[in-house]
């Protein structure tokens, strides 16, 4: 059994030799960088270097599949936000929202050769033709709501939920039908599964019924429209959306240590395969090897169907702590 068979499969439930050890989050560290001699924020915008620095995590650490692209503001930035690219350490923001009002959201008909998405789409491309049917390609898209808190900002569309639930349903349709387009053509690109960005929809930001009216809808229609496997990804304390996460058909959920494994396995086991969740910053970035093991094996004597950090990985992980 190969990386991507054993990847594919896992992400299926379906038997595998061992849980793969992937990372479908960001995970590009320095010493990465240093290794392949390309660097932030220069590979953000080339599709060439994007390729190759996103092999680096299985050319230079061995973690079982290569994700791109890095960040999450390839879509803002198509949508018209101005962007903070960043340093060698530090990934893009987009420097403010740019929408106070549901009718100035514009989804443009050159979406797609708009700012760095053609370059995303040429650098899938570009490994696909590399790695083939050798390493699974993982590819990710900001999800609707995360992605129109980003657009609206926060203090707007946080409040649109009580005030104005209607603008909410109104702006989460449009940015699911966009989600989809973009997804789609992440896969007819070469994309193995994609990545669903839910930073917005943690369960220490919303609660349970918010997920489940203004959410669970528009991820259902979004995972169900997508022609690959669909990897949710949704930081801390979203254990409560457990009960409503597999209403999505998602493929897998991507978790960190805030969520409560127990509660995930009841209600998830056997239809979801999960992916996590060896802590980034406790373990990965301030703790030793000795610890990555002990946090590793944790996660594996729990069941997590592939082995992965829990949320993106700080550009200063160590050498040791990943490879």
């Amino acid at each position: 059994m190969n990386t991507k068979e054993r990847f594919m499969k896992a992400l299926h439930l379906e038997p595998v030799d061992r849980p793969p050890v992937a990372a479908v989050l960001t995970c590009i560290t320095v010493w990465m960088m240093e290794r392949a001699v390309i660097f932030w924020p220069e590979a953000h915008t080339d599709s060439a270097k994007m390729a190759d620095l996103a092999a680096s995590v299985w050319e230079y650490g061995q973690l079982e599949c290569i994700k791109l692209p890095f960040g999450m503001t390839v879509e803002v930035e198509a949508l018209g936000a101005p962007i903070d690219y960043g340093t060698r350490d530090t990934l893009p923001t987009e420097v403010k929202h740019i929408y106070n009002h549901p009718d100035e959201l514009t989804i443009p008909d050159d979406f797609f050769d708009r700012g760095r998405v053609g370059t995303v789409l040429k650098a899938i491309t570009r490994l696909r033709q590399r790695y083939d049917s050798e390493v699974p390609i993982v590819s990710s898209i900001v999800g609707p709501f995360t992605l129109a808190a980003k657009l609206f900002g926060f203090d707007n569309f946080f409040v649109w939920l009580v005030t104005e639930p209607d603008y909410v349903h109104q702006i989460m349709d449009r940015m699911t039908n966009l989600a989809i387009k973009y997804a789609n053509a992440q896969v007819e690109a070469g994309a193995d599964a994609i990545v669903i960005g839910g930073a917005s929809c943690s369960g220490d930001l919303i609660s349970s019924d918010i997920y489940r009216d203004f959410i669970v809808p528009y991820h259902t229609r979004l995972c169900r429209n997508v022609a690959a496997p669909t990897i949710m990804h949704i930081c801390g304390k979203s254990t409560s959306h457990a009960p409503f996460m597999a209403d999505t058909g998602a493929t897998a959920y991507s978790f960190d240590e805030g969520a409560d494994i127990s509660v995930l396995r009841q209600y998830l086991t056997g239809k979801i395969s999960l992916a996590g969740y060896v802590p980034t910053v406790e373990v990965l970035l301030n703790g030793t090897p000795e610890l990555v093991y002990k946090a590793s094996l944790e996660c594996l004597q729990n069941n997590v169907d592939i082995l992965a950090p829990g949320c993106s990985l700080p550009p200063h992980v160590s050498f040791e702590n990943v490879a």
